[in-house]
């Protein structure tokens, strides 16, 4: 009889999950659709007003423009502010210009296709207040494939994240994904002050969200001091990466210092080690070297990079001053590779 009363509890538990999980799915879709519509709705009525405002002279349909936002807000409340209504003018604008590269997001936008799943009005105006084309593109995909939330994306566009990434500086020598979304420098978002190699380490693993995003993919944390046996000595190796979508392995190396030719080396040996016993799998070797200082003079090959760390996010001049000095020294060293290969 117990037994009996048992079954059928776990049976009434069983459906109940499963009225509860329906029910989650219908919920998300809803909120989902209604997050598209909101911005199709916002990108048909900047259409909508500049067309009016194009159609009219200037003046006369500036101020008719400002009379209809007063009713409309009157109306419908804060959602129709001025505000809104000349960001919404702005987000048709810049979205019917769209290159050939990103027509299929401009497509999105009015279909309410599948780009739109993670992004919501408040997302696209904090994009608006961008000029660069491809660097809205970059956000918008960002937001889109890492659930950034709206403070995330001030704080990746206060950072310079387009600007310090990698696939900016090194277009045609790019091999996988990892390379394409790499920044340079890392911002890793920790008090600003001199630390031990260990400590290091342990603010980034107690801060490993904001790493994951400067890496630029949605990566996995696989081991800290990682043990590997070369030869029968063992090593660490201090942080290590996995990213499942393109089964790439990232080894990290922390230097308070400048590197040495010595770190590259030793990364050389680990990506040696990996490779070998990863040989019968189709996986790829990443090695980072995060430092306070690069050594123009030290040649990496095309599975290592030498990466400047930030603790904190410096003002704007001086963030821009070492993205165009990272560029400068990443020319010479491309240059470099050239004059030792003839």
């Amino acid at each position: 009889m117990q037994s009996a009363v048992i079954n059928k509890t776990e049976i009434m538990e069983k459906d109940v999950e499963e009225l509860i999980g329906k029910a989650d799915v219908i919920i998300e879709n809803t909120i989902s659709n209604i997050k598209k519509e909101i911005i199709v709705m916002y990108f048909n009525i900047g259409k909508m007003v500049a067309d009016y405002k194009n159609e009219n002279n200037s003046k006369y349909g500036e101020n008719v423009i400002n009379s209809f936002v007063k009713e409309l807000h009157l109306k419908h409340g804060l959602g129709f502010n001025k505000s809104n209504i000349y960001y919404a003018i702005k987000f048709y604008e810049i979205f019917s210009k769209f290159p050939l590269a990103g027509k299929s997001i401009k497509q999105n936008f009015q279909t309410s296709g599948n780009l739109l799943n993670n992004l919501t009005w408040s997302h696209i105006r904090e994009v608006l207040n961008l000029n660069d084309l491809d660097e809205i593109d970059y956000y918008l995909k960002e937001i889109n494939n890492k659930k950034l939330t709206r403070n995330e994306v001030r704080i990746a566009i206060k950072s310079k994240s387009y600007e310090r990434t990698i696939a900016n500086q090194r277009k045609g020598n790019i091999k996988n994904k990892i390379e394409k979304t790499l920044k340079d420098p890392l911002i890793l978002n920790i008090p600003n002050k001199k630390r031990t190699e260990k400590e290091l380490e342990d603010e980034i693993v107690k801060n490993i969200s904001n790493f994951k995003k400067e890496i630029g993919n949605i990566v996995t944390f696989y081991e800290r001091q990682y043990k590997i046996n070369i030869n029968g000595l063992i090593h660490k190796i201090d942080l290590v990466f996995l990213d499942y979508e393109t089964n790439t392995f990232i080894l990290v190396d922390l230097k308070i210092n400048k590197v040495t030719n010595h770190d590259i080396m030793q990364m050389q040996l680990y990506i040696e080690y990996f490779s070998k016993e990863l040989k019968n799998k189709e996986t790829n070797v990443t090695g980072l070297i995060l430092c306070e200082t690069k050594d123009l003079r030290l040649i990496e090959n095309d599975s290592i990079y030498q990466i400047k760390y930030l603790n904190e996010i410096p003002k704007d001049k001086e963030l821009l001053k070492i993205i165009n000095e990272n560029k400068i020294i990443l020319l010479k060293t491309e240059n470099l590779k050239i004059e030792n290969n003839k």
